[in-house]
């Protein structure tokens, strides 16, 4: 086989990253808006991540091969061949769209992209480290930890800017956290994508579970006395609801890459979409307390060159692979 086809699937892998980084930029604007219409940001959580786990649902007579996914996950679940807590992924997939809902409103999609990705970077690392990753073990290096050292320190620039015009301390930390769930969420989902030969049976299995725990923390937040102001008037804004959608391209994407590039460099290359569309989103239709401006762009700067150095020894390994 050839250099050039070998490192194609690579590169697919990548471009689809990046194609769900840009994706999930949109998703928390989407979201924003829609906790503003309906009244608290777990209903807005619970609503956009249903709505994926319907599309998934709807999908399910038409596929033969997603059945048998499902069956075959089911099967390996069931004689105890995959391990039952590998399952809770969507908890961490869950976790991603309460922080965008409670958080983009207040700073905008680009402090909460950057934040949220520092997460995963740490997560990633921690992830990597160990056999949870379907593509092995990755131990860290200094490059990485350099890298990651990096954009947290643009997380800081950013969210400086944020807490100055009077963002809650705690709202940063909420991505942050999010993010490094979502480490753990990608790894588990992409095991259960190798041992059940099925995207589709992962994802499913991510968006049932992450649905449940939704469901009852919005129960609960009723039962405290939160009311649900109202939903969107459609047709006129249709596109609050198109958060879920938008979830099930960004776990079905991160899914089937992370096994070939594991769980920190499609956090990183995912960034470079996020940042692309967050940026674009608040220059456009800005959200939230904290406007743009330049400890904005030098935040970005501080996290693009962490991830060109954080990513400096996986590139050298694909030049050696094509060797």
């Amino acid at each position: 086989m050839t250099a050039t086809a070998s490192r194609g699937p690579a590169l697919l892998s990548a471009a689809a990253m990046i194609a769900a980084g840009i994706a999930m930029s949109i998703q928390g604007t989407t979201n924003g808006h829609l906790a503003a219409a309906l009244g608290h940001g777990l209903y807005s959580a619970f609503i956009s991540f249903t709505g994926g786990f319907v599309v998934l649902c709807l999908a399910i007579p038409f596929a033969p091969a997603a059945r048998r996914g499902l069956g075959r996950a089911w099967q390996l679940v069931r004689r105890r061949e995959f391990p039952w807590w590998m399952l809770t992924g969507g908890i961490g997939g869950a976790s991603v769209v309460i922080a965008q809902s409670l958080t983009v409103p207040l700073f905008g999609v680009a402090t909460f992209i950057m934040s949220f990705v520092c997460g995963q970077l740490l997560g990633g690392i921690i992830v990597d480290n160990t056999h949870l990753s379907p593509g092995g073990r990755r131990a860290p290096s200094v490059p990485r930890v350099a890298g990651v050292i990096i954009v947290l320190l643009g997380v800081v620039v950013s969210s400086s800017g944020a807490l100055s015009h009077g963002v809650p301390l705690w709202a940063p930390l909420l991505p942050l956290t999010s993010g490094a769930l979502t480490a753990f969420q990608q790894a588990f989902n992409g095991s259960l994508n190798t041992a059940s030969r099925s995207a589709f049976a992962a994802t499913f299995t991510n968006f049932l579970v992450g649905s449940l725990f939704l469901f009852a923390a919005a129960v609960l937040v009723r039962l405290s006395g939160v009311p649900i102001s109202g939903f969107p008037q459609l047709p006129g804004q249709w596109w609050m609801l198109i958060g879920g959608v938008l979830g099930v391209m960004y776990i079905g994407f991160s899914t089937v890459a992370v096994g070939r590039l594991g769980v920190l460099l499609i956090s990183l290359l995912a960034l470079f979409g996020n940042l692309l569309g967050s940026l674009v989103i608040d220059l456009l239709f800005p959200v939230g307390a904290a406007p743009i401006g330049p400890q904005t762009f030098i935040a970005i700067g501080l996290v693009l060159l962490g991830v060109v150095v954080a990513s400096i020894q996986r590139r050298q390994r694909w030049l050696e692979d094509d060797d």
